[in-house]
């Protein structure tokens, strides 16, 4: 593909100075040309003007080739349509400093302003601006599509530094929740069909409608591919007219391999029972001071560095009000080759001043990746001199043994985030304001959830496993306005993928997600461009759309 040279522009109209800067595009015969006008309110004469192109990242094209191809043409999944025109529902100003990127997934940055594309704003709001329909236009000569629209922000509206203009799906309360991509997994007909019939796919329809809907975890390993963790004394699993349950794993914890692609989905022949120290099964005994604690909350494959497949397990109890930690660990076969107790509330607590440990969360979606598992809570003090607790969040790891593998301080970072001071919060006050809360993780992705104490307000803030800040705040990690539909991690990636099963549990179809709202596209200035209360600004996205010859017989 060829490649065309831009030239991005600043001019200032009161001292004359003009900044140009030079950027590579690939011609696809599709351009995102934007002028930014600054006018001064009182004479309204131009007092600045920038000029840029944007990008439009890969994301777009393959989703939508996904979304009409593989939905239409394969019939994969409930819907023909593609709605990713959404993509381009509001703009957006940020000052978000990086070039764009033909990977780029989500709206970065600060948001100085936004504006829907459609529906006019006449309000008060200190961000939003306007479309200006009567200016806005659509045109087509012979050879190109050209469509200019046209935003008006008032002086109270967006001011600030811009640097960044994005398209994207949702207004700023939305645009961190999840979006579901096209369907992977599930065609209209065939042997893959999304809806399960009890009748003619007895053991398809089991599956979903039981062994998925009563296990205790679900965990992918591919898209198609992954592990349940099932306890076979689950009746409403093992005794159905669907599938002739082996009677030799009733009664025990189960790792059951699923390969959806398969007829049956289940790899009955490498099913694992999960036994206890003595090779029976794995059921607390009252009567027995350790044993009175055995039960399973998740259980993680994990190949170690010599290539042999183990599962580590864990549960949580208390004894005394101070809580424990048991991790198991057993062969592929099921033998179980070790289990510890770990006093969380002990083991990690504040040496310095005596303070117990206070556990929020264990997980074990790292185990995959280094065999450890991921444990995040907090300690807290009072300052009595302002009578507010000041609390330490952290993030523990633990290997199978329970040796501590890491310990970080989970104080939230501020970055260049102007959200905390809209909340009151900053550097000073963050860790008497918020505690951890809740943990989600991918392979190099950490989700934080910081709750709201003291006057504080929640949010999430995402940070890679060296703790280095991704993004400082984001509000929302989950679906808005979605029925019946799971989320995972592909472990060992940072990949998401959604699994949808219907009101009756009687479907399986699987999506492509991002933890965000997608853009559409993305341009940055080749200089900032300050906004403040004594302008107004026009912002003129014209996209020019050249005619594929549709018309021409070409031989």
């Amino acid at each position: 593909m060829a490649v065309r040279e831009v030239i991005s522009y600043n001019k200032d109209y009161l001292t004359g100075e003009i900044y140009t800067d030079k950027k590579k595009k690939k011609d696809t015969g599709i351009k995102g040309k934007v002028l930014i006008e600054l006018f001064d309110e009182k004479t309204n004469k131009k007092v600045k003007e920038a000029y840029t192109e944007n990008l439009i990242p890969d994301l777009y094209f393959k989703d939508t080739f996904i979304n009409q191809f593989l939905n239409g043409v394969m019939g994969v999944g409930n819907t023909r349509d593609s709605y990713n025109y959404n993509w381009f529902n509001y703009l957006y100003l940020t000052d978000y400093d990086k070039p764009e990127n033909v990977n780029e997934q989500r709206v970065m940055g600060n948001v100085i302003g936004y504006a829907h594309r459609n529906s006019t704003y006449s309000g008060d709001d200190i961000k939003r601006g306007t479309i200006n329909r009567a200016e806005t236009r659509f045109e087509v000569t012979d050879n190109k599509m050209k469509i200019n629209f046209v935003f008006d922000f008032p002086t109270h509206a967006a001011n600030g530094r811009i640097e960044s203009i994005y398209w994207g799906e949702s207004d700023p309360n939305y645009k961190d929740y999840f979006y579901q991509g096209p369907c992977l997994y599930g065609r209209e007909n065939g042997d893959t069909d999304y809806y399960l019939d009890s009748t003619t796919k007895p053991e398809r329809y089991w599956v979903v409608n039981r062994l998925f809907n009563y296990a205790r975890t679900i965990k992918f390993t591919s898209l198609t591919k992954g592990w349940v963790l099932l306890d076979g004394k689950e009746t409403n699993v093992t005794q159905s007219n669907y599938v002739q349950f082996p009677e030799h794993l009733k009664g025990h914890w189960l790792m059951i391999p699923f390969d959806l692609s398969t007829n049956d989905i289940v790899l009955w022949d490498k099913v694992v029972k999960l036994l206890n120290s003595e090779g029976n099964p794995l059921v607390p005994d009252s009567n027995d001071e350790v044993r009175q604690y055995d039960y399973l909350s998740s259980v993680c494959p994990y190949i170690q560095e010599d290539g042999n497949l183990i599962f580590i397990g864990h549960c949580t109890y208390y004894i005394s009000n101070e809580r424990y930690l048991r991790i198991y660990k057993w062969s592929k076969v099921g033998v179980q080759l070790s289990f510890v107790d770990v006093n969380m509330s002990q083991s990690f607590k504040d040496i310095d001043y005596n303070i117990l440990f206070n556990y929020e969360k264990v997980s074990d979606e790292g185990v995959y990746l280094d065999g450890c598992i991921d444990i995040i809570g907090y300690t807290y003090r009072l300052d009595e001199q302002y009578n507010e607790n000041i609390y330490t969040s952290r993030w523990v790891r633990v290997d199978a043994d329970g040796n501590i593998i890491q310990d970080m301080n989970l104080k939230p970072k501020i970055g260049n985030s102007t959200w905390f001071a809209t909340k009151g919060m900053d550097s000073g006050n963050i860790e008497r304001r918020v505690r951890i809360y809740n943990f989600y993780r991918s392979a190099n992705r950490i989700y934080l959830y910081y709750s709201g104490t003291q006057g504080g307000t929640s949010f999430y803030q995402v940070i890679t496993p060296q703790g280095n800040l991704l993004e400082p705040s984001k509000m929302n990690f989950g679906f808005d306005n979605t029925s019946y539909t799971d989320y995972y991690n592909i472990l060992g990636t940072d990949r998401w993928i959604s699994r949808y099963y219907g009101r009756k549990k009687n479907y399986l179809l699987i999506r492509a997600l991002l933890t965000s709202k997608p853009i559409g596209a993305h341009t940055k200035l080749a200089q900032p461009v300050e906004k403040t209360d004594a302008n107004t600004m026009k912002i003129q996205y014209m996209f020019e759309i050249d005619i594929p010859d549709y018309a021409n017989d070409v031989y």
